[in-house]
């Protein structure tokens, strides 16, 4: 759904990261959406079969009829149980149903499959601060065109917890949050992680529930490590149950 400069450190984030999966020879891997292809390129020429989706047709050329024109809210074309891997680099948010997306790639993933999503990371330091003063995180700092829908619009950012909770109630169990790459100025925002820690742990405090408290610690130790306050994008790794 995206291409651009931008993109070129984020492809390259999760082709390292899909390599070192420990996927065997001849893994089937959906990309979707896959933009241009470059990915499913590098994935095919890493011994993978690759298959990619996406609205636009940009990949056509480079994947032949090993591409889908594809809409990620509706059902997906491929049958139960049908890949090893399914990667949605910055797609999630641009999606009006995301749990239906989920649902499907659950599907399609044979048990223990592997997910990995990317997305604009709302919850770092220097857009939780972008939020407290505008109202809208990084990465969306104005109001969307009410002209038309448009499928690159970012309709369905999320918070970390937020897809933590979608990824465990659509069938998925999250084996890892990290994050693509980093920008100098976001260190700049670090002394505000006093105040939004105490704040945090404040908001946590709430929770009855014994089970949740105990996934609550682990929420809040995530939202603190160094690629949730400071990644540019999220970098989510998920294993179907």
């Amino acid at each position: 759904m995206e291409s651009g400069p931008g993109m070129i450190p984020i492809r390259e984030a999760v082709r390292r990261r899909v390599l070192s999966l420990g996927l065997p020879a001849g893994a089937r891997i959906l990309d979707a959406p896959c933009g241009p292809g470059a990915l499913s390129e590098a994935f095919r020429s890493a011994g993978f079969e690759c298959w990619g989706a996406d609205m636009d047709d940009e990949a056509q050329p480079k994947l032949g009829d090993r591409f889908r024109i594809v809409d990620l809210n509706q059902k997906l074309p491929w049958p139960d149980e049908n890949f090893d891997a399914v990667v949605s680099v910055e797609g999630i948010e641009h999606l009006e149903d995301r749990y239906a997306f989920l649902r499907e790639a659950h599907r399609i993933l044979r048990p223990g499959g592997i997910l990995l999503i990317t997305t604009p990371n709302t919850v770092a330091l220097r857009s939780r601060v972008r939020f407290m003063g505008s109202g809208f995180y990084h990465k969306d700092p104005r109001p969307l065109p009410e002209a038309g829908r448009h499928p690159l619009h970012h309709v369905g950012l999320s918070t970390f917890p937020e897809l933590r909770y979608a990824l465990h109630t659509s069938g998925f169990q999250l084996i890892e949050a990290s994050h693509t790459h980093t920008k100098g100025i976001s260190y700049a925002y670090s002394f505000y992680i006093p105040w939004t820690w105490l704040y945090t742990r404040l908001a946590f405090r709430k929770e009855k529930d014994a089970a949740q408290r105990v996934h609550n610690r682990e929420i809040l130790r995530t939202l603190f490590s160094h690629s949730l306050l400071f990644g540019e994008n999220l970098m989510l790794v998920a294993k179907r149950v």
